[in-house]
């Protein structure tokens, strides 16, 4: 499973919501979550949109992925 969409799911947030709170685009949200979309490959833009929906900082999510990341 995709790491950015399981830590969408534990924070018990929508895709749809980020959109509406950042501003990024539902698309842009759906091929960041797809199955094959490596952490690592993961962009800026979209890291800063999920932190502002969840307010937080860009580097407490980034931090957080990795660690959900790791305990895989």
């Amino acid at each position: 499973m995709n790491v950015l969409k399981k830590y969408i799911d534990q924070n018990n947030i929508t895709k749809y919501q980020i959109s509406k709170l950042s501003g990024i685009s539902q698309m842009t949200l759906s091929h960041a979550t797809a199955d094959t979309k490596q952490l690592s490959n993961q962009t800026v833009k979209v890291i800063c949109a999920v932190a502002q929906a969840l307010d937080k900082t860009p580097g407490q999510v980034l931090d957080d992925l990795i660690a959900l990341e790791s305990s895989d």
